[in-house]
């Protein structure tokens, strides 16, 4: 009895050790976990937790490391409720540096998302979860400082060591917009920052000619959801198919975009024809309101026979053969006089004995025409380069956005020696990047750029904007 008594007591002393170990590994484990957790951490960020439906929001996944580490994505959010577009992947490898705390660590762009829901209520961003192997002891074997205090027996495999990390859940509180403030035109979802240009390409027409109402909607937004807005035509008015221009970024919904409807349209019987105002409604979530722009009515003339110049006082009535026969016999008279000259040229030279050119016995040398190299300036005036578009900011039609436009030429054949007959993007993309121009800067100058060539093709803005864009030009040209 008694060596039974001692059997129980040494089983359950042993119980108790392993159980007192067991312990103990997890308490170093959990110390270690937590050491680790305050040198790798997953942050989401989202530009913001209430939106309506249709408004879109960014939500950007960041992984902070100090240490020597590799991730993988186990679990991706699921993103109930939206639809989804990808800005950034974990392949595209977009990391940079910042310290916080005074420690230096590598950020890495997990995931960019631009999110646009689809239904209203508290929707869920659940989290993201990533496997990481950190190592904490080297080739050599030296041990991380993270290891200090801790047991030898600490799992690790090759001096790795496993450890899970997440994102914490995001809830987003999406909300309907107000009956009230739904426009009383088509809304298709288009949410963003919009206005609207609409011109005719001519307001004389003869019958049956065809004409084009252009319509360029232009702004900031989700351009995918901008559709063509309702066009009411007069009776007698016969309209095609629209042709579509898209010239935006998809990738990214701040970027300066447009969209052009270009809609073929004739009408056979004569007189005055008048286009309603044409309406674009889009939801603007900086107010968190719905927006309609519209246009004046335009007006079109259908008239018999050829449209005269506004400037002609007397009409034509000769047949189109005697304009013709009158062409043909200017032209003849021109081809007359031309050889008469070239006569008299060939008869000049022939007087002329030039003497035998010099016997050369070595290989013949060309030297190529000389061409004025183009100006280079380190650091160009970029006020002066821009007073012509600051001079031209109240005038009217595209001189302020063309003088803009030709102000950036200048600047770069003086900064980078760019030819202005090559000045396109694909040229200054190659040029920028080889002098190691950052690519937040070139990105600036793109975005730029085609605001500018989108106020020219929309016949400009208010001054307001331009004061804005040049101000902004000039900022961007002297960070360069």
């Amino acid at each position: 009895m008694k060596h039974l008594f001692s059997y129980s007591m040494k089983k359950l002393g042993l119980i108790v050790v392993v159980m007192m170990a067991t312990l103990m590994v997890r308490a170093q484990n959990s110390t270690l976990d937590a050491r680790i957790r305050n040198n790798l951490y997953l942050n989401v960020y989202v530009n913001k937790t209430t939106c309506y439906v249709g408004e879109p929001i960014v939500v950007t996944y960041k992984l902070y490391s100090s240490l020597e580490s590799v991730s993988e994505i186990t679990k991706d959010p699921e993103f109930r409720g939206f639809e989804l577009r990808d800005l950034v992947g974990s392949t595209d490898d977009v990391v940079s540096r910042q310290t916080i705390d005074g420690k230096s660590f590598d950020v890495h762009t997990i995931r960019k998302v631009q999110l646009t829901p689809t239904e209203a209520g508290k929707l869920v961003l659940d989290a993201m979860t990533l496997s990481n192997r950190v190592k904490l002891v080297d080739n050599s074997g030296n041990r991380s400082s993270l290891l200090d205090g801790i047991d030898d027996n600490i799992a690790l495999k090759n001096g790795d060591y496993r450890i899970s990390i997440a994102s914490v859940p995001i809830n987003i509180n999406v909300l309907d917009a107000p009956a009230n403030a739904k426009p009383a035109t088509v809304y298709n979802g288009a949410a963003g920052d919009f206005k609207m240009n609409v011109h005719l390409s001519k307001v004389n027409l003869t019958p049956g000619e065809q004409g084009i109402l252009q319509i360029t909607i232009s702004g900031t937004g989700d351009f995918s959801q901008v559709t063509q807005p309702l066009v009411e035509w007069p009776a007698d008015v016969t309209a095609a198919t629209p042709q579509v221009l898209e010239q935006y970024d998809r990738n990214n919904k701040t970027a300066p975009g447009m969209k052009v409807f270009s809609i073929p349209f004739s009408a056979v019987k004569t007189g005055s024809y008048t286009i309603l105002p044409i309406k674009f409604s889009y939801f603007d979530g900086t107010r968190n309101r719905h927006n309609t722009v519209s246009n004046p009515p335009v007006t079109f003339y259908v008239r018999p026979g050829a449209v005269a110049s506004a400037n002609k006082a007397t009409v034509n009535d000769q047949p189109e053969h005697n304009d013709n026969y009158g062409a043909l016999l200017v032209g003849l008279g021109v081809v007359v006089l031309l050889i008469v000259i070239g006569m008299l040229v060939g008869r000049a030279k022939k007087k002329k004995k030039p003497e035998p050119p010099a016997q050369s016995t070595g290989p013949l040398h060309t030297q190529p025409t000389p061409v004025a190299p183009l100006p280079h300036n380190p650091n160009p005036d970029v006020d002066g380069l821009l007073q012509p578009a600051e001079e031209a900011v109240a005038k009217p039609g595209n001189s302020f956005y063309s003088a803009l436009r030709q102000g950036m030429i200048h600047f770069f054949e003086q900064k980078y020696q760019v030819p202005a007959k090559l000045f396109y993007k694909s040229t200054l993309k190659d040029t920028m990047t080889e002098k190691a121009v950052p690519e937040y800067l070139q990105n600036e100058v793109f975005h730029m750029l085609t605001e500018i060539e989108m106020s020219i093709y929309s016949a400009g803005g208010l001054t307001g904007d331009r004061v804005r864009m040049l101000e902004k030009t000039k900022a961007i040209l002297k960070k360069l």
